[in-house]
């Protein structure tokens, strides 16, 4: 499964959301024109939006308003969180690209991610659904906490597993999830389908953060399109080094903490360490845990074409190489 049969079966919305993506992020002002445009086109596989349509076919086969604006909303969210991750990160390459920060500087990456962020709300206003708006206030919030924790834990080696998921959950799952909750919600599903949904973002977005986090360690960058070990030297203990120092012994591991505090890693050193320890198997193994999860909670679900592409969706993502 690819992801682009998926994207073939949704084309319609998704060249709708392409549109309104530049209309919505028009302004008279050229820089945030030139930014936004710069971040939108990145080369995003848009699974947010993807994820939002499944779950609103998956529960009415009605006409769904406001369905393409509640996209532009999640995206234009996502967005914004790149833009400020970059800067926090002093990222330079995304999706084999210079970074927004890169090309415009640390003031403008900010600010234009602020801009995505407020009409991330007008828009929000325009739907005019009292329980969008909960949903996507407390995701917003919660986001925001997750860049702060990650931000406290920059260079601290002592992480341990829950730590880290709770960070991941509040940097990237929450939107998986809300995306979900909102494609239901919009659809008029019934309780037990949002719900239900809204477990599938979650765990699907917790796998999918894992399988980036492997990547950065046992991807390719010329098919990632950023550098490998790119989180060990931006500070970042994610669940590969988290396990294989909590298994090493005192030399490794004294070897994984000296490789934090520099600036030029041996890539491969830290790899076969990790690789010693089966820290690769093990992200794998909770990658498909996560998958299950998010698989199961689609079982309160009605048979049908987009119920059965969530289930792809979900397989893709567990084994996509970028």
């Amino acid at each position: 499964m690819t992801i682009s049969s998926i994207k073939k079966l949704l084309s319609k919305d998704l060249k709708k959301l392409d549109v309104n993506l530049k209309n919505r992020s028009k302004t008279q002002v050229s820089m945030i024109n030139d930014l936004s445009s710069h971040i939108i086109t990145s080369g995003g596989k848009r699974l947010r939006p993807i994820l939002l349509f499944l779950s609103a076919y998956s529960s009415s086969d009605k006409e769904t308003k406001d369905l393409i604006d509640a996209a532009v909303v999640v995206e234009f969210i996502h967005a914004a969180t790149l833009l400020h991750d970059d800067v926090v990160d002093m990222s330079k390459i995304r999706h084999s690209r210079d970074t927004a920060n890169m090309i415009w500087g640390n003031e403008g990456a900010v600010l234009v991610g602020d801009f995505l962020y407020s009409r991330a709300f007008e828009i929000i206003v325009e739907i005019n659904n009292s329980k969008v708006y909960e949903t996507l206030a407390k995701t917003t919030n919660i986001i925001s906490q997750g860049e702060v924790m990650q931000l406290m834990n920059k260079g601290n080696l002592d992480v341990n597993e829950s730590e880290y998921m709770d960070i991941i959950y509040r940097k990237t799952a929450i939107l998986f999830q809300a995306s979900a909750r909102i494609g239901a919600t919009i659809a008029g599903g019934n309780d037990i389908t949002v719900d239900a949904l809204s477990s599938f973002g979650l765990h699907f977005g917790n796998a999918y953060q894992l399988r980036n986090d492997y990547l950065d360690y046992f991807g390719q960058s010329d098919i990632t399109g950023k550098n490998i070990v790119e989180d060990l030297l931006e500070g970042k203990a994610t669940l590969p080094i988290i396990h294989a120092i909590s298994q090493s012994n005192d030399e490794d591991a004294k070897s994984i903490r000296n490789a934090f505090s520099k600036s030029d890693v041996d890539e491969d050193s830290v790899i076969k360490i990790l690789e010693k320890y089966s820290s690769n198997l093990y992200i794998k193994q909770k990658i498909d845990e996560q998958t299950n999860l998010a698989i199961s909670a689609l079982k309160p679900l009605r048979p049908g074409l987009y119920k059965d592409n969530l289930v792809n969706l979900a397989n893709f993502c567990k084994n996509r190489v970028s």
